[in-house]
């Protein structure tokens, strides 16, 4: 068993390693458009953003909404 403590707290600082360089942000709206800029309000400045996705969800009423997602680093 404390053979394995030092797996254990490598994998744990790989796993905090891996959140730090890497932040989202997601919401959903009824406009594709108006929500990508809500979220990339929330990017902090200097960063890069690497990603942006949306994905439609369909609602009740045949209505459709968005949610998207913007990763920065």
């Amino acid at each position: 068993m404390k053979a394995l403590v030092p797996v254990y707290a490598l994998s744990i600082l790989m796993g905090m390693n891996a959140y730090a360089n890497s932040q989202s942000a997601t919401a959903d709206g009824v406009d594709k458009d108006v929500t990508i800029n809500r979220l990339m309000s929330k990017v902090p400045q200097g960063s890069t953003v690497t990603d942006t996705s949306c994905q439609e969800i369909s609602t009740a009423g045949f209505n459709i909404r968005y949610r998207c997602t913007v990763t920065w680093q």
